[in-house]
């Protein structure tokens, strides 16, 4: 199995951002099943972070002996400088890729526009190579990146570009990507689609409720189709909410640390009437996979 396939946290970030909880709760993710963990993506609130934040907390994960190399990092800003910074820094410390989402802010913009940021990103890392995986997730970022811009991206930076995390919940553009695009690993936002995109030649699963689920969601990529039910029953119900919120109040909940609940503005914790609705939820769908006590496979 090559880094870039399997399933895939993205996870939540414990604030300051703090890289000693983080480091145990990547350690935690990996013991669950997830053969690995992305970092600064959506779910890990990437935005709200600044770039020297984000550097440091690489730094301190590397020097405390993280396994670098089961770690993606969210490295795309809305400036083309920022993403090259924060890219070649993922690379020097050893991450195993780096997320990268096309710049942000201006929408509409055509396929030659996002070709013409992404070339400059790639040209600026220099020396500093990394495999790295495009970021389609246009209902967020308000631009993305086509099926034709990836088969163009990937045929001028083969070397650079390994992967697609397609997070537009479009079955077509999946199906696309996975039939149209040669040497790329694509992965699916929601394992909720992971069946459909294994079964169309897809490598696996990014997913932010993989916080709580990755145990069951690792099953269900080893082959046991018996845990797909309920691996969409819980996305979709735990869809109902803030995800970024819930992930982190779950979290709290179970590790008996309520400092977990802290987001950054705009985002807002969990009201008091959110909470009675997942309490509601949770009564429906059971104890979360990963507070379950569950054997996982030897290779896990």
């Amino acid at each position: 199995m090559t880094p870039l396939q399997g399933v895939w946290a993205a996870s939540v970030t414990p604030l300051a951002p703090d890289a000693t909880r983080l480091k145990s709760h990547i350690d935690w993710l990996l013991e669950n099943g997830c053969h690995g963990v992305v970092l600064f993506g959506t779910t890990g609130e990437g935005p709200s972070f600044t770039v020297a934040e984000k550097r440091r907390v690489m730094d301190e994960l590397a020097d405390a002996g993280a396994p670098m190399d089961r770690l993606m990092i969210g490295t795309g800003c809305a400036a083309v400088p920022d993403t090259i910074e924060l890219t070649r820094h993922a690379a020097r410390v050893g991450a195993a890729g780096a997320l990268v989402m096309p710049p942000f802010y201006f929408k509409h913009v055509v396929d030659d526009g996002v070709f013409s940021a992404m070339a400059a990103i790639f040209d600026g890392l220099g020396g500093d190579s990394i495999p790295v995986v495009l970021y389609h997730f246009p209902r967020m970022a308000g631009v993305g990146f086509t099926p034709a811009l990836v088969e163009r991206l990937k045929s001028a930076f083969p070397e650079l570009v390994q992967g697609i995390k397609d997070s537009s919940g479009d079955h077509e553009n999946l199906t696309t990507l996975c039939k149209q695009v040669d040497d790329i690993s694509v992965f699916v936002g929601s394992e909720a689609l992971l069946p459909y995109a294994l079964n169309e030649g897809g490598a696996g699963c990014i997913s932010a409720t993989m916080n709580v689920t990755s145990r069951l969601v690792r099953a269900l990529y080893d082959g046991d189709n018996g845990s797909g039910e309920r691996v969409i029953r819980a996305r979709k119900a735990l869809d109902a909410l803030p995800f970024v919120s819930t992930m982190k109040h779950l979290l709290a909940d179970h590790h008996g640390d309520a400092s977990w609940q802290a987001v950054r503005p705009p985002l807002l914790p969990l009201t008091a009437r959110q909470k009675q609705q997942l309490s509601q939820i949770l009564d429906t769908i059971g104890t979360l996979p990963n507070f379950e006590t569950l054997d996982l496979p030897e290779n896990a």
